[in-house]
């Protein structure tokens, strides 16, 4: 049976995508999903592995689906009687205004990692910054810039905790994603953050409870991360798919996330 082929960047693969190609396997045709190897920037900001893995996850068991990679175009070219047709489906309106800038657009916003020291936050900010084209602001490397001036005293955490909620206002302002790897050990100081910025709180569990300045475990994260029963790659990407809805890729298929976590952790 001829095939039916979809090409496209896919960044991300979405909802509309979906029922595009579900109009054909409904009618029982096969189809070919072709995913453009468009290099990294602002517009193509998903890898084309991630890309790949992520549509042949959606359609893992479905016999009828075939997941390609090619070559970026810029055209497709045909002639006379080449034997195949163009088809333009047409889908309801709500579903074909979907678009992918504006999910990439919609995933711009502020995600504080919060919790005590050594419990990962660091490690799981910076594998977030290469999956989310997102600055990390880290609490270590802040106070040795923006609050040198500034101690471990209830009120000077506080301080520090909010220059750090202004900066990354400004980021995220300028449309940048934000990572924020602070441990925030007050409740009433995050209820403070979440006026200023109201980010996507992550608690990661474990770590060293801190004697002389106990941390206060958040009343209501968004998500809850524990680095001590899951791996760090696992833990990584359920970030992912919480946050971004952004395709999970395993240690067997990418070699380079194996060196990555594995360097991150040995810090």
């Amino acid at each position: 049976m001829s095939k039916s082929l979809f090409i496209g960047r896919w960044q991300p693969f979405h909802p509309g995508h979906k029922e595009l190609i579900n109009v054909v396997l409904e009618e029982g045709g096969k189809v070919v999903i072709a995913v453009r190897d468009t290099p990294i920037s602002e517009s193509n900001p998903y890898p084309t592995e991630e890309r790949v893995n992520r549509i042949k996850n959606e359609y893992k068991d479905n016999a009828n689906v075939e997941v390609i990679r090619i070559p970026d175009i810029k055209e497709v070219c045909y002639g006379r009687n080449v034997g195949w047709g163009i088809r333009r489906i047409r889908l309801e309106k709500q579903i074909e205004d979907i678009s992918a800038t504006k999910i990439r657009n919609s995933q711009k916003g502020v995600i504080w990692l919060t919790g005590n020291v050594g419990a990962g936050k660091t490690s799981l900010a910076y594998l977030l910054k290469e999956r989310l084209n997102a600055v990390v602001l880290d609490g270590d490397e802040l106070r040795a810039s923006i609050s040198t001036d500034l101690g471990f005293s209830k009120e000077d955490r506080d301080e520090h905790n909010m220059r750090v909620a202004r900066l990354a206002k400004v980021l995220n302002s300028q449309s940048f994603n934000v990572v924020v790897s602070v441990i925030a050990p007050f409740q009433s100081t995050r209820n403070k953050i979440t006026e200023i910025i109201k980010p996507y709180w992550i608690y990661v569990k474990g770590g060293k409870i801190g004697k002389d300045m106990p941390y206060e475990v958040p009343e209501n994260p968004d998500l809850i991360i524990d680095p001590t029963e899951e791996s760090l790659l696992a833990s990584l990407d359920k970030i992912i798919k919480e946050v971004g809805g952004l395709a999970s890729i395993s240690i067997s298929q990418d070699r380079n996330a194996e060196n990555r976590i594995n360097k991150y952790d040995s810090k």
